[in-house]
């Protein structure tokens, strides 16, 4: 297949980037050089330095959606997660996120769960479901959906979480972010996880996985079987966007990019 074919075919689905593999630049000039690579859609962060959610206003947040435009992709989803945060902080900047989304253009702010540990609060569950209820009321409000992605060590671990989760909240304003690699180290069966949680997916990330490490490698450097995985997700019936999560590539970013974007336009074209 020739190149130009290929990026037809990747473009069907379409194929995101994260900005946070870009954290030493500008937000500004991180989505212009996603767009100069050949991504279609920047998943913008709101860890990214300069984009707390609480010191962004919507006009910053419509700036960078005019800035995307401009370098032919777009702004295709949000997410914060405040990993780092202090639980009051994590609080406040989780409901402005929500608030923040239709300023970028984006229907879908991707969020996660807090971390158990001896120094976490003994209510930490009770205080997430409430923050997160918070978070799905403005949702609501909004027009804006919360895809929650499982993750290994965290109050909301593996798929069997989510689904609970899901119950739990009753919202229409809930889904799922299945991050492959994630689910790879957590789940015993991964197809049959990925088809219990079904249509709740509603965004994706991309990355590899080598020796159990939770550690995001370039796609099809690792031990995955990344077309597996995506049979098991079309399966599902999901055909959105599939956004690639690289964290520790800021020393060569670009290269990172340009290799993951080739994988994957190969991974959706065969």
């Amino acid at each position: 297949m020739t190149v130009d074919a290929t990026a037809e075919a990747g473009a069907a689905t379409g194929i995101g980037f994260r900005t946070i593999g870009y954290r030493n630049f500008r937000a500004d000039e991180a989505i212009r050089r996603i767009a100069a690579i050949g991504y279609d859609g920047v998943e913008v962060c709101l860890e990214h330095p300069g984009l707390e959610a609480e010191g962004l206003d919507e006009a910053r947040c419509e700036e960078l959606a005019r800035v995307a435009a401009e370098a032919g992709t777009t702004l295709a989803t949000v997410s914060y997660h405040g990993d780092r945060d202090p639980p009051p902080v994590r609080r406040r900047r989780a409901l402005r996120a929500v608030e923040l989304a239709p300023a970028f253009g984006c229907e879908v702010l991707i969020v996660n769960s807090p971390r158990p540990g001896p120094e976490a609060p003994a209510d930490l569950e009770a205080q997430f479901h409430a923050q997160l209820a918070a978070q799905l009321e403005r949702a609501e409000a909004l027009g804006v959906t919360l895809a929650l992605e499982p993750e290994p060590g965290l109050l909301v671990h593996g798929c069997d979480d989510m689904q609970a989760l899901i119950e739990r909240m009753g919202s229409a304003a809930l889904g799922v972010n299945l991050d492959v690699g994630h689910a790879f180290l957590t789940e015993d069966d991964l197809s049959a996880a990925i088809a219990m949680l079904g249509d709740g997916i509603i965004a994706a990330h991309f990355e590899d996985i080598a020796g159990g490490v939770h550690r995001h490698l370039v796609p099809g450097t690792g031990e995955m079987d990344l077309p597996g995985v995506l049979r098991d997700l079309r399966a599902t019936g999901f055909d959105g966007r599939l956004t690639v999560d690289l964290f520790d590539i800021a020393d060569a970013p670009d290269e990172a990019a340009r290799a993951s974007l080739e994988y994957m336009r190969g991974l959706i074209a065969s």
